[in-house]
């Protein structure tokens, strides 16, 4: 792995640097947002502990995902966090559950906002229900929740 393919994939696994009015404000580590933005919008992720956030970071490192989806989601956790020090002065993960409701409703109105819950919510959907091959839905929880019985034949391999 090159250098610069390691700081790349590195995003969710290091820290995300929030600035409030040109200065440092905070560093979050964009892995405890996505996971926290997730169980707020779906309960259901933690209920059934679906590895919803390590699906996301799998989707960044995929080599078919496009850079622009990629870059979405990085800029999605970065804009998230900026909403919350203007609203609440702390960063996300740092919110009661009021508050973030309150700015998940907020950000909902905004073009970007309402976009990026779209692509967390479908990721998180893809965790629950996807084959545990890919490290999520583990023992089947979601299909047993949904009460689905599997096709087959069941993938061989990961492809993500």
């Amino acid at each position: 792995m090159t250098r610069r393919v390691f700081v790349k994939n590195s995003f969710l696994t290091v820290a995300l640097l929030v600035f409030s009015k040109g200065k440092l404000f905070a560093t979050v580590t964009p892995l405890q947002t996505i996971a926290l933005l997730q169980e707020d919008l779906l309960p259901l992720v933690k209920q059934l502990q679906s590895n919803s956030a390590l699906y996301v970071l799998k989707i960044l490192n995929h080599s078919k995902i496009s850079n622009a989806d990629k870059q979405f989601i990085r800029n999605g956790v970065k804009w998230l966090n900026e909403e919350a020090i203007t609203l609440y002065g702390n960063t996300y993960t740092k919110l009661s559950y009021e508050q973030r409701q309150t700015l998940l409703q907020t950000i909902s109105q905004t073009r970007w906002g309402n976009s990026f819950m779209y692509a967390m919510l479908a990721y998180s959907m893809e965790s629950i229900l996807g084959d545990p091959i890919y490290e999520i839905n583990t023992d089947q929880k979601g299909w047993k929740w949904l009460e689905h019985e599997t096709g087959y034949p069941r993938p061989q391999k990961a492809f993500l």
